[in-house]
């Protein structure tokens, strides 16, 4: 309530004594019709710029640092963080299709493995009869029986054989000496 609030005639004597026990230490008279009437005394002027000085202390210790200038200070990691989460996603996401070719690929190769050991198996003499029916492969192809690494018909181990074509004019006599010093 203010001090010169009509309401205060029915506030209990109590309240009355301590404000008026209030008035009296601040120098005030104990019931003035007008408060401007009155002048401050010097007391009162020092009183007053000390309540001001202690106010604008606290309010300058009490004062907190707007969430703006946390926010701003968080956001170059907010970016970092973010960042590397959508590059671990990339990552991820090309994992995933590199294992999907993988299995599809092993999954073709294990159709084929089983293709193979379904085929009524033939003599070496037949596989020769079926080469010279087809021809030579083309440049850069091997018959599927050599890429498959299907064991050959003398019982040793499965390997890769790649046939060499030599070129018409290599001639592995046609040697040339060379000096050393």
């Amino acid at each position: 309530m203010s001090w010169h609030d009509p309401a205060r005639s029915s506030e209990p004597e109590s309240e009355t004594a301590l404000r008026n026990e209030l008035r009296g230490l601040l120098g005030i008279p104990a019931q003035p019709l007008n408060y401007f009437e009155n002048d401050p005394s010097p007391e009162l002027i020092l009183l007053a710029d000390d309540l001001r000085r202690e106010a604008q202390r606290r309010k300058h210790t009490a004062r907190r640092q707007s969430s703006w200038l946390l926010l701003a200070a968080a956001l170059p990691f907010t970016l970092a963080l973010a960042g590397v989460g959508v590059w671990g996603i990339a990552q991820k996401h090309k994992a995933d299709r590199l294992t999907a070719a993988v299995v599809h690929q092993e999954a073709e190769i294990q159709q084929l493995a089983a293709a193979q050991q379904h085929q009524v198996p033939q003599s070496p003499a037949a596989d020769a009869q079926q080469l010279r029916v087809q021809g030579p492969q083309p440049k850069g192809q091997q018959p599927r029986a050599l890429l498959m690494g299907q064991a050959s018909p003398k019982g040793r181990p499965k390997e890769l054989v790649i046939p060499v074509q030599r070129s018409p004019d290599f001639n592995p006599n046609n040697n040339e000496s060379v000096k050393t010093h």
